[in-house]
């Protein structure tokens, strides 16, 4: 048989299926046949990873990462100069992303300022978004971030109060918004304790709802808060003497707690 690329002559071979020949190499010879299904190969694995870009890309503008923060990685951080007490929140955010699993159990995340506000946490936060979304191989699973700050969480389910009877079918309701947070991989959490809420028992009853529910289902949240831990308890519960919400965060993130103080950084800029 003649190859129908190199014209050369060769011996062709046949398969047997159900009492019927096929041609083995469609035609082309041995080498001819290697140099196709690697070229085909080839084409297919830059159409997959073209899929898995593209998927990325709308995870990224769909999960929640603040627009300012969508290209902020590691590699943007500044921890230099007079913000080196930073470097040690940057290396273990980093370590926390690389070694984040997306088919395993993983601990939570406590990043925290006492008296700071600038000083880079979201976009830590957003940097652990970026990496573990860079992470996807393609493998079929729904969007594994969620990012959402608390102010806003709180106005969305705060919104879900005003939908007239006939709206209602039709919209999120406050317990639709819970239950995503709870089912997503790795949920953020940014700048808890920031604004001052006039019904803390609100705060405390959505918090818990969210922290409990993931606790449950051994999935880690990241948290940023502009509290200590002692007044993130009390802000969460304590004050009402319920610790339960601060209790399960304190178990889930098993040591994982980093603080951030110094100097704002948007103020040196």
């Amino acid at each position: 048989m003649i190859c129908r690329n190199c014209k050369k002559e060769y011996e062709p071979q046949y398969l047997e299926l159900m009492g019927v020949r096929i041609l083995k190499g469609q035609g082309y010879c041995p080498e001819c046949a290697r140099v196709v299904c690697e070229g085909e190969e080839a084409k297919e694995k830059v159409a997959r990873e073209a899929a898995i870009a593209t998927t990325r890309r709308e995870w990224r503008q769909s999960c929640g990462i603040p627009p300012k923060f969508m290209f902020e990685e590691f590699a943007t951080f500044c921890a230099e100069g007079d913000r080196l007490a930073f470097s040690n929140a940057h290396k273990r955010c980093l370590d926390y992303a690389s070694k984040f699993s997306l088919d395993k159990k993983y601990p939570s995340m406590l990043l925290y300022s006492d008296h700071s506000w600038g000083v880079g946490k979201t976009h830590l936060a957003a940097s652990i978004a970026h990496t573990i979304l860079n992470k996807w191989n393609g493998k079929p699973m729904a969007c594994p971030v969620r990012f959402i700050s608390e102010p806003d969480l709180f106005l969305r389910i705060q919104a879900t109060y005003n939908y007239t009877p006939e709206e209602k079918p039709y919209r999120e309701s406050e317990s639709d918004i819970i239950k995503s947070l709870i089912g997503v991989r790795l949920l953020i959490l940014d700048d808890v304790g920031k604004r001052k809420v006039q019904d803390l028992r609100f705060v405390q009853r959505v918090m818990f709802s969210i922290i409990d529910g993931r606790y449950k289902a051994m999935r880690p949240v990241v948290i940023t808060a502009n509290l200590d831990p002692e007044r993130l308890k009390q802000y969460l519960g304590a004050g009402q003497g319920d610790e339960a919400t601060f209790d399960r965060i304190w178990e889930m993130v098993k040591g994982k707690v980093i603080k951030m103080d110094g100097q704002s950084y948007r103020r040196r800029k």
